[in-house]
């Protein structure tokens, strides 16, 4: 049963204009430690609202919610208050040999390698437990504990769908059966965590998730309070660390903007993590990352966001980066995949820092809702110094994923106020001794301009700020960069961003009479760059440019 919801918990009034984001009048839904319904006569006055969008943007012109117990229809039913047919099953779930028998039959393999989480036996154990209480509980519970303590596959499955449908179906139980059921539960999960292997890590994360969807977190903060126990203690390796934090991820994925309280625990808990040396690891942090900030977002009529924000994270990263950004030398991955022991450089630490940073970055570019913000950008003369100009697979994983993450970012929105910084980094990096950090700007170019054309279209200065350095790395001595120059000012003139007007031709006429002096006779041993002996060549260069060549795009 639903009662109409008059008027709000908070007191405060509904805003007279759409404002989304976090309000005023919307607090009372947010997940608070301080005041969570932990005795009954708290959990009885808590006005819970299930659906978790509601508030957030603006709220239903008419608004109800569940009702209280007192006014609910009858859950705890003996047998000779159910109907016929409820008495049926009621008699079967309440056999210890059916239940036994169905069980076996839920935990056998079906096909090894393929089997899911299987959403038609979540909804048999949510309607039972929805419908007849607690009832079957004591039957469930010893083979509860037994399938949680055993590693294979489908049993593991079989507790999972069981798990969910427990906790999904005890919505309307009463308080003191709700922490019993959680008495129980939480040792279990726990089991079932260490147990967890890499065939059924997607099962528990789908079995979290689904138990946290459209659900009062408030309802639920037993089962969080769980899930943020030490996710990365190192106990069962660096695998089970990734699977509590994708388990975690998953429940607080479903709460969105109702838990900022949550959030900024977890990141305050991650962040002195970053440094870890194991690939999953950093991956799956990267990837919860991106959901601690996913309400932080930029948008009109939007309030200020209670969850962490990613400009405040991004400051004390790149305080944690300086020695890597201020260094001149190439940097080089020397991390090996196991942790040292003892004290380790600050360079040693900024490399680890950096891997996990780029996990993120890669990870938010399709899920987030927003673009890059200002603070990352100041990222990019880091990336430039280390991503390859090759595309070689052999290459370690920091230079693939510093290429990869420069190429995600450039396809990225920049807000006309991000113009001038991003060319301003280009315009110092142009300036860069490593010459692949010079050829890297141009192909990040390319795609820069392509995918935000008209925004650079309606800023003068910008466009002659890319004429300006285009034709400066034109004259670059390093070949690679000038031949990449050429590829980008031809694409840049076909696509009529730039144009072959009088000054850019008279500069190209005054390069055709500079005459560069002779070169000594070199050493056969030296390595030295190549450098056009004559202006003709250089003009011919800016010629080709100009006579169809085709833009590529590096990505």
């Amino acid at each position: 049963h639903k009662l109409r919801l008059n008027k709000l918990q908070c007191g405060n009034p509904k805003p007279s204009s759409i404002q989304a984001g976090d309000r005023l009048d919307n607090q009372w839904l947010h997940y608070d430690s301080r005041s969570l319904p932990k005795t009954k006569e708290a959990w009885e006055s808590c006005c819970f609202v299930e659906k978790t969008h509601w508030g957030y943007y603006t709220w239903p012109q008419t608004m109800t919610v569940y009702a209280p117990v007192e006014q609910q229809p009858k859950l705890g039913r003996r047998r000779d208050e159910l109907t016929e047919a409820e008495q049926i099953i009621y008699d079967h779930f309440s056999d210890p040999k059916f239940v036994e028998q169905l069980i076996k039959f839920l935990s056998l393999e079906d096909r090894k390698g393929k089997d899911k989480f299987n959403p038609r036996r979540f909804c048999l154990f949510k309607g039972l437990f929805r419908n007849f209480d607690d009832a079957f509980l004591p039957v469930l519970q010893p083979h509860l504990e037994r399938l949680v303590s055993d590693s294979h596959e489908s049993t593991q499955r079989c507790v999972a769908e069981i798990i969910a449908g427990l906790i999904r179906g005890s919505k309307h139980w009463t308080f003191e059966k709700v922490e019993k059921l959680w008495k129980l539960l939480c040792p279990l999960l726990r089991t079932a965590l260490s147990n967890i292997t890499v065939e059924t890590y997607n099962d528990w994360g789908t079995c979290i998730a689904t138990s946290c969807e459209s659900r009062d977190p408030r309802k639920l903060h037993w089962l969080f309070e769980l899930l943020l126990e030490s996710p990365l203690s190192g106990e069962g390796g660096s695998f089970v660390d990734a699977c509590r934090l994708y388990v975690l991820q998953g429940g607080l994925a479903q709460q969105e903007w109702r838990v900022p309280e949550l959030l900024h625990r977890l990141l305050k808990y991650l962040e002195p993590k970053l440094t870890q040396v194991y690939k999953n690891v950093r991956e799956r942090i990267g990837s919860v990352l991106t959901y601690i900030f996913m309400i932080d977002v930029s948008l009109p009529n939007t309030a200020a966001t209670k969850s962490p924000r990613v400009h405040e994270f991004t400051t004390r990263i790149l305080e944690n980066l300086k020695p890597l950004m201020e260094a001149d030398e190439e940097i080089q991955n020397h991390v090996m995949e196991e942790n040292g022991v003892g004290e380790q450089d600050e360079r040693t630490q900024g490399i680890k820092l950096l891997k996990t940073i780029l996990k993120w970055l890669m990870a938010s570019a399709g899920r987030s809702f927003s673009t890059a913000v200002t603070e990352q950008l100041q990222l990019l003369p880091l990336f430039f110094k280390i991503a390859p100009v090759e595309n070689d697979n052999s290459y370690d994983e920091l230079k693939r994923d510093a290429k990869m993450c420069l190429s995600l970012m450039s396809q990225g929105l920049l807000y006309p106020q991000q113009v001038p910084l991003v060319l301003q980094v280009l315009k110092q990096t142009a300036r860069s001794n490593s010459w692949h950090a010079r050829y890297t700007i141009l192909t990040y170019l390319q795609t820069m301009v392509f995918y935000n054309l008209f925004i650079f279209l309606n800023n003068e200065e910008a466009v002659n700020d890319i004429r300006w350095l285009v034709i400066k790395l034109l004259e670059d001595e390093q070949l690679e960069v000038r031949e990449m120059a050429a590829t980008t000012l031809s694409g840049l003139l076909q696509c009529n961003f730039l144009t072959m007007d009088g000054p850019m031709q008279t500069h190209f006429e005054q390069l055709c009479k500079m005459r560069l002096p002779k070169k000594r006779k070199r050493d056969l041993g030296s390595v030295v760059d190549t450098i056009p002996s004559g202006g003709k060549k250089m003009a011919s260069e800016a010629k080709t440019v100009h006579s169809g060549s085709r833009l590529r795009i590096n990505q």
